[in-house]
């Protein structure tokens, strides 16, 4: 039971559903969202940006250990799961709606790219502690967090320009 606890108390368990949606529905995404067309044409300074922050935070959660018993945890798994909410949304939107005008706004082209810093907000606040000595501190995801969407964004804005 001691194991269990410990399973599905370490922070990649929260990266899973986003995990399996994103590989999932990536194909049926637009066309615009076709990794070889949306990866196409990128600075390197944009793509290399985005990959060193994409790794950090999908790799940080790895040595978090979660918890609930704080009211701010409480707040983090609720602003997580709104987040999720969202992003899920956004891809729906996309999926479901793609000619609409939302889909073919800036914002709606670009909402998968800018909704999970919301659920990225909540994850570091559902965090008690690291698996090892340091003292945790939001910060160390929250940081991270800001650096990948930054680039993400811009990254999704180059696509959106070339292609409207």
């Amino acid at each position: 039971m001691y194991w269990l606890r410990k399973i599905l108390s370490n922070g990649y368990i929260a990266l899973l559903p986003i995990l399996v949606w994103n590989i999932a529905l990536t194909s049926k995404l637009p066309p615009a969202y076709d990794l070889k067309l949306f990866n196409s044409n990128i600075p390197f300074t944009i793509t290399f940006g985005e990959n060193i922050f994409r790794s950090i935070i999908f790799i940080l959660p790895v040595f978090f250990r979660l918890n609930l018993t704080s009211s701010l945890n409480i707040k983090g798994a609720i602003t997580f799961l709104f987040g999720i909410a969202l992003y899920f949304s956004s891809w729906l939107m996309l999926i479901y709606a793609p000619n609409s005008d939302w889909s073919n706004s800036i914002l709606g082209f670009s909402a998968p790219a800018y909704t999970p810093i919301v659920w990225l907000v909540g994850l570091s606040l559902l965090v008690e502690s690291y698996y090892f000595k340091w003292i945790y501190s939001k910060w160390h995801f929250i940081l991270p967090s800001i650096g990948f969407i930054v680039f993400h964004v811009t990254h999704t804005i180059y696509v959106y320009n070339r292609i409207y």
